[in-house]
């Protein structure tokens, strides 16, 4: 089997603007990736989605770059794609960015393609070790007119109607401050009672100090885990932070290559990996990072699109959780990613064993926001 052609296209909707403790989001982005061959099998692999303020518009640009060093290769061979045009091309196009983001939408697509081949799903071609696997909700965004009310009636839907058993706030807007972010996180507590699971993520916004005073002060309302606290390089703080922290530091999504989850890992940096597939250049690497985890015995909660991370959160017996983004957070999504992905009534989610990816995007709803 030979690639023929790989086709990019951008998609973009607008959304209210939500924001984290380091990034405003408005509209919402795809950029989608077509792998096409020549035994007429296509697969597909994407980027962006919910919270994706990333220059998607630039996105087409390095798959033209790539489409001449792709045409003709076996689009199975999914580790020599991620290698060749990923580590290897390093000195030309740097470490990570744009260009291992959109390699990673390319090997999802060759993934998608290998299972179609093969007749088996990527989650089965991964390892295929859990059937079904836990979610929590992500959300507890800042948005304006959000109040403490708001939050509140946002996580008890969560729980109540969405059957989660785990959601997710975010922490760390510096015109909130800790006192405010704690007010949040105590309200948060307050509506899903005390038997849900409860975590915060500050998106890097904060240092060693605001950090470590968070962990003094998130054991009072038993929170599972502190999601990215620390700028991603800084592994000497992440390593004390650990130390002192009773609450479980989960970091990782924004990781691009084996090399730094290793380096964290040596510095006992984490507990959690969110490592994210389409962060990582594709599965290849980013089943790497998820085997380093079990060698060194910790979990592993991969961040994003949920349609793609699935396989992998599912692959492994350490697979701790999938991240769930509900259509509260953005509707368009009940359209987009079919068929749709929810949580049964226990907040788990059922791994499907169709071949390849599992999931498709439906195009008929998502061309009428083609751009570019």
């Amino acid at each position: 089997m030979k690639i023929t052609d790989i086709i990019s296209e951008v998609f973009e909707w607008e959304r209210p603007g939500i924001w984290n403790g380091n990034h405003f989001y408005g509209p919402g982005r795809l950029h989608k990736v077509s792998v096409l061959t020549d035994e007429g099998i296509t697969g597909y692999g994407w980027n962006g989605g919910t919270a994706a303020e990333r220059p998607l518009n630039l996105f087409p640009g390095y798959v033209d770059y790539f489409r001449p060093m792709l045409i003709g290769q076996d689009p199975t061979d999914t580790r020599a794609i991620s290698t060749n045009l990923g580590e290897k091309l390093i000195k030309i196009l740097g470490p990570g960015g744009i260009n291992t983001q959109v390699l990673a939408a390319i090997n999802i697509a060759c993934w998608d393609i290998k299972g179609k081949a093969l007749g088996e799903s990527v989650h089965q071609l991964l390892g295929g070790y859990q059937k079904r696997i836990r979610t929590y909700i992500a959300g507890g965004y800042y948005a304006e007119g959000k109040g403490l009310e708001e939050l509140q009636n946002e996580v008890r839907f969560n729980i109540e109607e969405l059957h989660a058993s785990a959601v997710k706030i975010k922490i760390g807007d510096p015109n909130v401050g800790i006192s405010g972010d704690m007010k949040r996180i105590e309200a948060a507590r307050s509506a899903i009672g005390d038997q849900a699971t409860l975590m915060v993520d500050a998106n890097c916004a904060l240092d060693l100090d605001k950090s470590l005073e968070f962990a003094r002060l998130l054991p009072e309302y038993n929170v599972y885990w502190f999601e990215e606290p620390l700028p991603i390089h800084s592994y000497e703080d992440h390593s004390t932070l650990k130390e002192q922290s009773s609450v479980k530091i989960a970091t990782g999504e924004n990781g691009y290559h084996l090399a730094h989850f290793k380096t964290l890992l040596d510095h006992n940096g984490a507990d959690i990996l969110n490592v994210d597939v389409t962060i990582c250049p594709g599965y290849d690497v980013a089943k790497d990072v998820v085997d380093l985890a079990g060698e060194k015995g910790v979990s592993i909660a991969p961040h994003g699109c949920q349609e793609l991370q699935l396989p992998l959160a599912a692959s492994v017996a350490h697979g701790e959780f999938l991240e769930y983004y509900p259509v509260e957070v953005d509707s368009l999504r009940a359209e987009i990613f079919q068929p749709l992905l929810i949580p049964d009534e226990d907040g788990f989610v059922t791994v499907p064993d169709t071949p390849g990816i599992g999931y498709e995007i439906n195009m008929d709803f998502l061309r009428r926001y083609q751009v570019g």
